[in-house]
Protein backbone atom coordinates (compact mmCIF):
# COMPACT_ATOMS: atom_id res chain seq x y z
CA UNK A 1 0.00 0.00 0.00
CA UNK A 2 1.46 3.30 -1.11
CA UNK A 3 -0.18 6.66 0.53
CA UNK A 4 0.41 10.13 -0.12
CA UNK A 5 -1.42 12.92 0.84
CA UNK A 6 -1.13 16.91 0.32
CA UNK A 7 -2.60 20.06 1.92
CA UNK A 8 -4.91 21.91 -0.11
CA UNK A 9 -4.15 25.37 -0.23
CA UNK A 10 -7.31 26.96 -2.04
CA UNK A 11 -10.49 28.18 -0.80
CA UNK A 12 -11.18 30.76 1.85
CA UNK A 13 -8.96 30.72 5.37
CA UNK A 14 -6.88 27.65 3.71
CA UNK A 15 -4.45 27.66 6.72
CA UNK A 16 -6.44 27.77 10.31
CA UNK A 17 -5.14 28.39 13.92
CA UNK A 18 -6.47 25.89 15.90
CA UNK A 19 -5.16 26.89 19.35
CA UNK A 20 -2.60 25.68 21.47
CA UNK A 21 0.19 27.25 19.15
CA UNK A 22 -0.40 25.12 16.10
CA UNK A 23 -1.60 26.64 12.18
CA UNK A 24 -2.58 23.61 10.11
CA UNK A 25 -4.48 23.23 6.43
CA UNK A 26 -8.18 23.22 6.71
CA UNK A 27 -8.34 20.65 3.95
CA UNK A 28 -5.92 18.19 3.23
CA UNK A 29 -6.20 15.28 0.17
CA UNK A 30 -4.84 11.71 0.46
CA UNK A 31 -4.74 8.91 -2.75
CA UNK A 32 -3.79 5.73 -1.57
CA UNK A 33 -2.29 2.70 -4.45
CA UNK A 34 -3.21 -0.90 -4.05
CA UNK A 35 -5.21 -0.15 -0.93
CA UNK A 36 -6.53 -3.90 -0.10
CA UNK A 37 -5.97 -4.38 -4.27
CA UNK A 38 -8.19 -0.75 -4.58
CA UNK A 39 -7.19 2.64 -5.24
CA UNK A 40 -8.66 5.15 -2.90
CA UNK A 41 -8.60 9.19 -2.95
CA UNK A 42 -10.16 11.25 0.02
CA UNK A 43 -10.44 14.80 1.38
CA UNK A 44 -10.53 15.33 5.07
CA UNK A 45 -11.22 18.47 6.53
CA UNK A 46 -9.63 19.68 10.16
CA UNK A 47 -13.08 19.64 12.54
CA UNK A 48 -12.69 21.88 16.01
CA UNK A 49 -14.55 19.34 18.23
CA UNK A 50 -12.77 16.22 17.44
CA UNK A 51 -9.37 18.26 17.13
CA UNK A 52 -8.55 15.73 14.29
CA UNK A 53 -8.91 15.33 10.57
CA UNK A 54 -12.18 13.29 9.57
CA UNK A 55 -13.11 11.97 5.92
CA UNK A 56 -15.25 14.26 3.82
CA UNK A 57 -15.30 12.19 0.86
CA UNK A 58 -13.95 8.89 -0.36
CA UNK A 59 -13.58 7.38 -3.98
CA UNK A 60 -12.34 3.57 -4.24
CA UNK A 61 -11.83 2.53 -7.89
CA UNK A 62 -11.27 -1.19 -8.75
CA UNK A 63 -8.04 -2.14 -10.66
CA UNK A 64 -7.95 -4.05 -13.95
CA UNK A 65 -10.37 -6.84 -13.59
CA UNK A 66 -11.98 -6.31 -10.33
CA UNK A 67 -15.14 -4.48 -9.13
CA UNK A 68 -16.30 -2.39 -6.09
CA UNK A 69 -18.55 -4.46 -3.97
CA UNK A 70 -20.03 -3.75 -0.34
CA UNK A 71 -17.44 -6.55 0.60
CA UNK A 72 -14.65 -4.53 -1.10
CA UNK A 73 -15.66 -1.25 0.53
CA UNK A 74 -15.65 -2.63 3.98
CA UNK A 75 -12.20 -3.92 3.58
CA UNK A 76 -11.09 -0.41 3.24
CA UNK A 77 -9.03 0.63 6.06
CA UNK A 78 -10.28 4.05 6.21
CA UNK A 79 -8.77 5.56 8.98
CA UNK A 80 -5.37 3.84 8.43
CA UNK A 81 -4.92 5.49 4.99
CA UNK A 82 -6.36 8.85 6.32
CA UNK A 83 -3.56 8.86 9.38
CA UNK A 84 -1.15 7.47 6.94
CA UNK A 85 -1.83 10.87 4.09
CA UNK A 86 -2.24 13.17 6.98
CA UNK A 87 1.06 12.99 8.24
CA UNK A 88 2.73 14.20 5.28
CA UNK A 89 0.53 16.41 4.63
CA UNK A 90 0.96 18.51 7.51
CA UNK A 91 4.56 17.94 8.45
CA UNK A 92 6.04 20.78 7.55
CA UNK A 93 3.36 23.01 9.60
CA UNK A 94 3.53 21.05 12.67
CA UNK A 95 7.58 21.69 12.36
CA UNK A 96 7.13 24.91 11.68
CA UNK A 97 5.07 25.78 14.63
CA UNK A 98 7.38 24.81 17.85
CA UNK A 99 10.77 24.55 16.13
CA UNK A 100 13.28 21.51 17.27
CA UNK A 101 12.65 20.94 21.16
CA UNK A 102 15.52 21.33 23.69
CA UNK A 103 17.28 18.18 24.73
CA UNK A 104 16.24 19.41 28.45
CA UNK A 105 13.06 20.17 28.20
CA UNK A 106 11.91 17.99 31.42
CA UNK A 107 14.93 19.06 33.83
CA UNK A 108 12.91 20.95 36.61
CA UNK A 109 9.72 19.50 36.08
CA UNK A 110 6.32 20.78 34.80
CA UNK A 111 7.65 24.01 33.76
CA UNK A 112 6.00 26.26 32.12
CA UNK A 113 8.06 25.85 28.65
CA UNK A 114 7.46 21.73 29.36
CA UNK A 115 3.71 22.27 29.82
CA UNK A 116 3.74 24.24 26.56
CA UNK A 117 5.64 21.00 24.81
CA UNK A 118 3.14 19.33 26.26
CA UNK A 119 -0.05 20.62 24.99
CA UNK A 120 1.98 20.68 21.24
CA UNK A 121 2.35 16.98 21.79
CA UNK A 122 -0.80 16.36 22.36
CA UNK A 123 -2.30 18.08 19.79
CA UNK A 124 -0.38 16.61 17.35
CA UNK A 125 -1.00 13.40 18.47
CA UNK A 126 -4.57 13.72 18.57
CA UNK A 127 -4.11 15.12 14.89
CA UNK A 128 -2.53 12.21 13.53
CA UNK A 129 -5.05 9.67 15.21
CA UNK A 130 -2.32 8.61 17.93
CA UNK A 131 -2.71 8.46 21.52
CA UNK A 132 -2.08 11.45 23.01
CA UNK A 133 -1.26 10.72 26.67
CA UNK A 134 1.29 7.77 25.14
CA UNK A 135 2.88 10.38 22.42
CA UNK A 136 3.79 13.11 25.07
CA UNK A 137 5.25 9.93 27.26
CA UNK A 138 7.41 8.84 24.61
CA UNK A 139 8.63 12.06 23.09
CA UNK A 140 9.48 13.15 26.79
CA UNK A 141 10.87 10.55 27.79
CA UNK A 142 8.54 10.09 30.79
CA UNK A 143 6.50 7.51 32.42
CA UNK A 144 2.88 7.47 31.29
CA UNK A 145 1.59 8.23 34.84
CA UNK A 146 4.10 11.06 34.58
CA UNK A 147 2.72 12.28 31.22
CA UNK A 148 -0.58 12.14 32.47
CA UNK A 149 -0.05 14.49 35.29
CA UNK A 150 1.74 16.47 33.25
CA UNK A 151 -1.00 16.87 30.58
CA UNK A 152 -3.44 17.64 33.42
CA UNK A 153 -1.31 20.36 34.82
CA UNK A 154 -1.18 21.50 30.67
CA UNK A 155 -4.97 22.01 30.81
CA UNK A 156 -5.55 23.13 34.02
CA UNK A 157 -2.46 25.49 33.40
CA UNK A 158 -4.40 26.58 30.10
CA UNK A 159 -1.37 25.43 27.58
CA UNK A 160 -3.92 22.89 26.55
CA UNK A 161 -7.39 23.18 25.13
CA UNK A 162 -8.86 20.32 24.03
CA UNK A 163 -9.49 16.78 25.30
CA UNK A 164 -9.31 13.69 22.96
CA UNK A 165 -12.64 12.30 22.88
CA UNK A 166 -12.60 9.31 20.97
CA UNK A 167 -14.35 6.37 22.22
CA UNK A 168 -16.58 8.54 25.11
CA UNK A 169 -19.90 8.12 24.26
CA UNK A 170 -22.34 11.95 24.42
CA UNK A 171 -24.66 13.05 27.30
CA UNK A 172 -27.86 12.02 25.80
CA UNK A 173 -29.85 13.02 29.16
Amino acid sequence: MRVRGKALMDGEDPVIDIGDGLRLPRRVEVKGQDVQGYDVAMSAEFNRDSGRYECRSLMVSAQEGTEVTGEALRSVPVQTVLRMGIEPAVKGFTALNMGPMPEDITEGGPTTRALKWVAYLYRVALIFGESPVRTVALGLGLPKSTAARWVTRARDRGFLTVQDRRGRKKDTA
